[in-house]
């Protein structure tokens, strides 16, 4: 008897091309919708609550979903240059080997306490993200990588200090005005009123993440066989685990142009606008400079500029498929109808349940509608009527969209986000998510408790 073949994961590519697939099928099976939509006095497109209708069905055939490849690409231009901008940047810097150096040093004093190593770095990136978006932090998933492997983890605990930790920054919403900002003016609320209960949200959400983390490192650690990305071909960003270099004094310079880069990054988000591409700015900078302090040949600057470049192609060729599959269910007209018939469907929920029925309903828009700003725009002059007709406070409905938007981003394999950083890893999709969907189901159950105490309480 001839034995089964061995089953191969699926790429992460194979994995999007399927979800496109099925976004056109859903283009067949759900019927095709539409609000009405005005540009409201801030300038943004709304929709007109009481709109929707019906419209002729305009199925998208699966042999032409390619065709949707390219205009994906040409929508997450901005991400994608800016991770290239970014890869080559920090290809300079690891070059150096101060990441290395650093991180091998670090792992060595905190031998014995890498649980508080991993406690610390996730509550950075979750301050980090408050106020920015979890995007621009995907070119530091390499830097997580060699964190974990220089104390004796997997990748996937690498990524998961940076982009779990950053989860919880973002899907708070305590000061994200892309997610936030819209959803409030929409809402008619001031920007980041009721930020009080958002901060106290971060902190049931950010313990069950890090203990989450710690006990799989913990497990990983005990019986390397049970990592997710055991005997998985994984790109170590140039760190070997069976070398320990140390951090000399030749890295100091480098340090310095670092830190005072990332310094200013958040300087930048705080005080003016980041966009992809002062990111990018940024970081192209810090490679030069990072080059000239450390005396770094002209020819291997470029040689690794454009290997670190070139790192990151890869990720952003899957950012812009992914970015396909919200195109094809657009051309579909399917996103209005499954909108209007979740905010039909709040009036039969009891009222202590309603705040968590509707954040359920944004976790099933997301699929749909993965960008933050372009769900508010589309969802949230529904909901808050919905929610004024029910007596939920508006507040409440902007913290359950906020969750909703949040979490569902790190599941999904056409969240840009997630499929960025699994990318940089080199992890396969299928095995992140065995990873983080139970942490996924936590997320749901801490969000469902906060929004039942934030109606409770009449949070305004």
């Amino acid at each position: 008897m001839k034995k089964l073949k061995q089953f191969k994961v699926p790429h992460s590519l194979a994995i999007v091309v399927f979800a496109m697939l099925l976004a056109s099928l859903f283009t067949w099976l759900i019927p095709g919708g539409s609000f009405e939509r005005i540009v409201d006095e801030a300038g943004k497109t709304v929709v007109v609550p009481g709109s929707y209708h019906t419209v002729a069905p305009t199925p998208v055939n699966p042999l032409t979903i390619l065709g949707y490849v390219f205009d994906g690409l040409t929508d997450a231009g901005d991400i994608i240059f800016a991770l290239m901008c970014a890869g080559g940047g920090l290809g300079i810097v690891l070059a150096t080997g101060m990441f290395q150096g650093a991180a091998c040093t670090f792992a060595k004093k905190a031998k014995g306490a890498e649980w508080l190593v991993i406690t610390v770095l996730m509550i950075v990136f979750t301050l980090l993200c408050i106020p920015i978006n979890l995007n621009y932090f995907i070119p530091f998933a390499p830097l997580g990588i060699i964190v974990a492997m220089a104390m004796g983890y997997d990748p996937i605990v690498g990524i998961s200090i940076i982009m779990l930790g950053g989860a919880v920054g973002f899907s708070t919403g305590a000061m994200n005005l892309a997610t936030t900002g819209t959803a409030q003016g929409i809402a008619e609320l001031p920007v980041f009123s009721g930020m009080g209960y958002r901060l106290f949200c971060i902190i049931p959400f950010l313990i069950v993440t890090v203990i989450y983390v710690i006990r799989y490192g913990r497990k990983i650690k005990a019986d390397p066989t049970k990592s997710y990305t055991y005997n998985v071909p994984l790109d170590l960003a140039g760190f070997n685990p069976d070398e320990t270099p140390s951090f000399e004094k030749k890295h100091i310079p480098v340090a310095i142009v670092v830190v005072a880069s990332i310094g200013y990054m958040i300087y930048v988000a705080l005080f003016s606008s980041l966009s992809y591409k002062s990111s990018a700015t940024i970081f192209l900078y810090m490679g030069l400079l990072s080059g000239i302090v450390y005396r770094m040949p002209v020819n291997q600057m470029c040689k690794e500029f454009s290997n670190g470049a070139k790192g990151m192609a890869g990720t952003g060729v899957l950012i812009g498929f992914a970015y396909a599959i919200s195109g094809i269910l657009e051309a579909g007209n399917v996103m209005d109808t499954v909108v209007n018939a979740m905010a039909n469907m709040l009036n039969y929920v009891p009222d202590l349940l309603q705040a968590p029925a509707m954040f359920i309903m944004h976790l099933a828009v997301n699929l749909f509608i993965t960008s933050g700003s372009g769900q508010a725009a589309i969802v949230m002059p529904i909901f808050i009527p919905v929610a004024d007709l029910v007596g939920m406070t508006r507040q409440t409905a902007v913290l359950a969209y906020n969750f909703g938007d949040g979490f569902a981003n790190f599941i999904m394999p056409h969240a840009a986000a997630t499929m960025g950083f699994v990318a940089c890893a080199n992890i396969p999709f299928t095995k992140w998510f065995q990873y983080v969907f139970k942490l996924f189901l936590i997320w749901v159950v801490v969000g469902i408790a906060l929004l039942m105490i934030a109606t409770a309480i009449g949070y305004s």
